[in-house]
C-alpha cells in the first residue's frame, strides 16, 4: 500500500512516513550464536554484563504484522531503529563493535527486503565516538540506510564533549540523520511512581542533552547536522524562553546568539500526545522541522500518530503534509519506490 493519491501541490512527496518506530532483525537472537556475547537468554531476553533486557517484544520482529499495521494506520513508510534496549554499553569494546556490526548489517537487510516501505537507522555506540563514526561511515551507503540512532544516555562522555564532535562531522558530511533517543535515564529525585520514568525522565534526558549541545555550540559548529529529538524534543520547545533568559543573564551573554536559535536547527518528531502541544511545536520550531512519530510497536507511543497531526489546530495544509511525509521525504532522499 502507498498514499500516493493523496499527492497534491502542498505535499508533492505524497507519502507518509514514520521516523520514530523501532525493530529488530528477525534473525538476530539466532545469529548470537555466532557472536559470544550478548547471551540470549530464556523470554526472548539477552543479557548486556549484569543487565538483562526486557522480553522482546514480538512486535519488533514481525514484519508482516508491522506492514499490515502500517497499512491499519496509514503509513506508508517507517524509517525503523534498533530497540534501543539493545545499546551495548556495558560489553567490552570488541564485543560491542561486533554485535552492532552484526545488528547493524541485520537492519539494512531487512529495509533492502522491503524497499518503499522500510528505511533503516543503524544503532551507534554511545561510549565511543570514533567506533560511533566509524559505523556511521561503514554502513551509509547500505541501500535503505537512512541514517543513525544513537542513546541519549550510558557511558563515555557527554555528547556535547569535543570528543563527539568527529561523529557530528562525518554525520553532517553523509547527510546522515541522527535520531536522538533516551536511554538509562535517570532523575536526581529517585522518582519512584510507575510511569514517571516515561512521563519525566525520558523527556528530561532529551532536554539536558540536547540543550547542553546547544549551550556548547555543537549546532553552531555543525550547522548542517540533521539531528531529531524525539518525544516532541522532551521540554525544549517548551522551555526555550528560560533557556535564552538565563543564557543572557551569563557575563556576555546578551552579545551572543540566544540558545533558542540553535534548538531551532533540531529536528523533532511529532509525539507530544496533544494536539495543542504539536501546534505548539510546529508553531517554535517550523513546521518543516517536525517529523511524524509513533514509537511504534510500544504503548507509550501513539498508535493515531498520523490522526493526531490532522487534529493538530493551527496547522495549515501545508503544514500538516509537511510533517506527515514531505519533510522526511527531503530529508531521507526517495523515500518510496
Amino acid at each position: 500500500m502507498t498514499n500516493s493519491s493523496r499527492a497534491g501541490p502542498d505535499q508533492p512527496c505524497g507519502h507518509v512516513v514514520d521516523v520514530h518506530a523501532h525493530a529488530v532483525p528477525a534473525g538476530l537472537l539466532d545469529a548470537l550464536r555466532t557472536c559470544p556475547s550478548p547471551e540470549a537468554g530464556p523470554g526472548r531476553r539477552l543479557r548486556f554484563g549484569p543487565r538483562w533486557t526486557s522480553p522482546m517484544p514480538q512486535a519488533l520482529t514481525d514484519v508482516a504484522a508491522r506492514l499490515a499495521e502500517m497499512d491499519r494506520r496509514g503509513v506508508d513508510v517507517q524509517v525503523v531503529s534498533p530497540w534501543i534496549e539493545l545499546s551495548p554499553g556495558e560489553l567490552a569494546p570488541a564485543a560491542a563493535a561486533a554485535f552492532l556490526r552484526l545488528l547493524n548489517d541485520g537492519m539494512a537487510e531487512l529495509a533492502a527486503a522491503h524497499p518503499g516501505r522500510l528505511r533503516a537507522l543503524v544503532l551507534l555506540d554511545r561510549g565511543d565516538p570514533a567506533a560511533a563514526a566509524a559505523e556511521l561511515l561503514r554502513t551509509a551507503g547500505r541501500p535503505g540506510v537512512a541514517g543513525a540512532e544513537l542513546p541519549a544516555g550510558g557511558p563515555g562522555e557527554p555528547l556535547h564533549d569535543p570528543a563527539w564532535d568527529r561523529l557530528w562531522a562525518a554525520a553532517s558530511e553523509c547527510g546522515s540523520f541522527v535520531l536522538l533517543h533516551p536511554w538509562k535515564a535517570a532523575s536526581p529525585a529517585g522518582l519512584a511512581v510507575p510511569g514517571l520514568g516515561d512521563i519525566v525522565d525520558n523527556p528530561a534526558q532529551t532536554t539536558a542533552v540536547a540543550g547542553a549541545m546547544a549551550l556548547s555550540g555543537v549546532f553552531d559548529r555543525f550547522p548542517g547536522l540533521r539531528l531529531c529529538v524525539v518525544h516532541g524534543g522532551g521540554f525544549l520547545p517548551y522551555q526555550a524562553g528560560r533557556f535564552d533568559a538565563i543564557a543572557r543573564a551569563r557575563p556576555g551573554g546578551e552579545r551572543g546568539r540566544p540558545p533558542s536559535a540553535a534548538l531551532r536547527r533540531l529536528y523533532y518528531d511529532s509525539l507530544t500526545h496533544s494536539p495543542g502541544s504539536l501546534s505548539f511545536l510546529a508553531g517554535f520550531a517550523g513546521a518543516d522541522r517536525v517529523l511524524l512519530g509513533s514509537d511504534f510497536p510500544f504503548p507509550t507511543g501513539d498508535p493515531a500518530a498520523v490522526e493526531a497531526v490532522s487534529a493538530a489546530p493551527a496547522l495549515t495544509p501545508a503544514a500538516r503534509a509537511a510533517i506527515l511525509g514531505g519533510n522526511a521525504c527531503r530529508l531521507l532522499g526517495q523515500c518510496a519506490s
